[in-house]
């Protein structure tokens, strides 16, 4: 090559690598790079790159690892509910009460009590209850319901001599706990009388007094087995004499003995009101053919409990549907029209002579006239319209001087009755129905003599 030629090979050379450069530079001029963001910005300040996971070096599984989700972790069992406890029933803790009688411990049967449960007035005879060798808990009735209220129940613990038939009762008071279906026995009390030392077989009142004063529970119990057991005397010492009579504690006797019932074996008493001052009762009765009650009013008389009110119109009720055609009515009270009440004995037909069951009524009302000889009773003869007006009075008159007699043999003064006879002109019942006919069940009732104790 000559020289010429070089010169202008290195020209178009040096040339055309100018024209590059120029080219590549006016390029690179035009290429638009994003702004960085924030979150950019602090990446690129704060984080330094990680060759292992750069990805011009991260191999495609190491990708694929990094995307999969974490794996869940394992839930929890939820915790099973604790079982709940068994509510405590009276049956469960006298029970408890009755297995300290048995071992005659009386720190294990006070153990299970309130505190303060027994007053310190009546723990003495109640220690020697629960440890007697002479007495152990029935063995068919162990404990028994005597009454509910509102605020607590009240259960009889029974205790029955090993020799003989006396018996005895602890009351035992149990209300709600201060737990969720809790039980616990609040009190310890004495039926009426027996703290004096007597023996309490029918639950009236002995002699002496309780140590603790009774409450309007132990008052009702107690007057309500005098009356079922005819203890006129005793159901009179319960009761306020300003506002219940003496016939009428007779009355509500007689009615009871007619019909023939008893108290409830299972919760007797039901009370529907108490308060400090004044509590109402129901005490419930049952017969073979029915069942009944009689509702008792009390209230504190001289800072003692007493029967300040009485009605039996619902044992009245009973009777009267047991009452058929027979010989002899069931109806052993009736309205005075003087006003209150009178007795009533019934005879049988063309008969002046006392039933058994009116020799029994009338013991009840030598009871009230043995109380003074400044109380006098009037009896009224009747008949029924069988027979001619004369017989009828001679019949009436045998009947109210049979009633006579025997109230004189029951230790009654002659001076205390007054006797009248009033043959068939009073009948209570129609003697015949409407169309003539006879009526047996009418007469029944007209067969009588009445019995004024009100005047």
């Amino acid at each position: 090559m000559n020289k010429t030629n070089l010169i202008t090979f290195l020209s178009i050379v040096i040339v055309g690598g100018i024209g590059s450069f120029i080219y590549i530079t006016k390029k690179a001029d035009r290429v638009e790079v994003p702004p960085a963001t924030t979150e950019t910005k602090h990446r690129v300040i704060d984080e330094e790159p990680d060759d292992e996971l750069t990805p011009a070096k991260a191999t495609p599984k190491v990708a694929e690892k990094a995307k999969e989700p974490a794996p869940a972790e394992p839930k929890a069992k939820p915790a099973e509910p604790k079982p709940k406890a068994t509510p405590d029933t009276p049956a469960k803790i006298l029970s408890a009460l009755s297995d300290a009688i048995a071992a005659k411990n009386f720190e294990a049967f006070a153990a299970n009590l309130k505190p303060g449960a027994i007053s310190e007035t009546i723990k003495p005879q109640v220690k020697a209850l629960v440890e007697s060798p002479d007495y152990n808990l029935d063995a068919e009735k162990p404990f028994i319901e005597v009454s509910k209220s509102p605020k607590s129940l009240r259960w009889a613990l029974n205790f029955t001599a090993k020799t003989g038939d006396a018996k005895k009762q602890l009351y035992t008071d149990i209300a709600e706990g201060e737990t969720e279906g809790s039980l616990e026995i609040d009190k310890i009390s004495l039926p009426l009388g027996a703290a004096a030392g007597a023996e309490d077989t029918n639950g009236t009142p002995a002699e002496g007094s309780p140590a603790d004063k009774a409450d309007s529970l132990a008052v009702a119990h107690a007057f309500s087995k005098a009356v079922v057991k005819r203890d006129f005397k005793s159901a009179r010492a319960l009761s306020d004499p300003a506002t219940v009579t003496d016939e009428r504690v007779a009355a509500l006797m007689i009615a009871i003995e007619e019909g023939k019932f008893a108290l409830k074996e299972e919760r007797p008493l039901v009370v529907t009101l108490s308060r400090e001052d004044i509590t109402w009762v129901l005490t419930r009765v049952q017969s073979d053919q029915s069942a009944s009650e009689f509702a008792l009013e009390l209230g504190q008389i001289d800072e003692n409990w007493k029967v300040n009110g009485l009605t039996f119109s619902k044992v009245l009720s009973a009777l009267s549907e047991q009452a058929g055609g027979g010989q002899v009515a069931y109806s052993p009270i009736v309205e005075d029209p003087a006003g209150g009440d009178s007795l009533v004995l019934y005879f049988e037909f063309d008969d002046a002579d006392l039933t058994p069951r009116a020799a029994r009524q009338l013991s009840i009302v030598a009871d009230i006239l043995s109380q003074g000889e400044e109380r006098v009773m009037r009896i009224n003869g009747h008949a029924d319209a069988k027979g001619s007006d004369a017989y009828n009075s001679k019949l009436s008159d045998g009947r109210a001087d049979a009633i006579r007699k025997a109230l004189i043999g029951m230790g009654v003064a002659p001076n205390q009755i007054v006797t009248e006879a009033y043959g068939e002109s009073q009948p209570r019942r129609p003697n015949f129905n409407a169309d003539g006919s006879d009526n047996p069940s009418g007469r029944s009732h007209n067969r009588r003599a009445e019995v004024f104790l009100d005047f």
